[in-house]
């Protein structure tokens, strides 16, 4: 029964991980397609735009709390 719960928690890591990147690579193509005029303007007019911090918060919500369940069936 433990090798499933570590290979639950080894997935999902892996996509906590792969989600992380992903998300990174889509806020650097966005930013490298502004010139820097633009990105200023951006900045000033956008000031309620918090990008991808929710959605990083919330994978890695589940994930720990997955983990942490995974973590209280091992020890009792």
């Amino acid at each position: 029964m433990y090798p499933l719960y570590y290979a639950i928690i080894i997935v999902l890591s892996v996509i906590a991980l792969i989600s992380t990147i992903v998300i990174a690579k889509n806020m650097d193509k966005s930013e490298n397609q502004l010139s820097p005029e633009e990105d200023l303007q951006h900045l000033k007019s956008d000031k309620n735009d918090q990008g991808s911090i929710p959605l990083l918060s919330a994978i890695y919500a589940v994930t720990f709390a997955i983990t942490v369940i995974l973590v209280w069936i091992f020890i009792f």
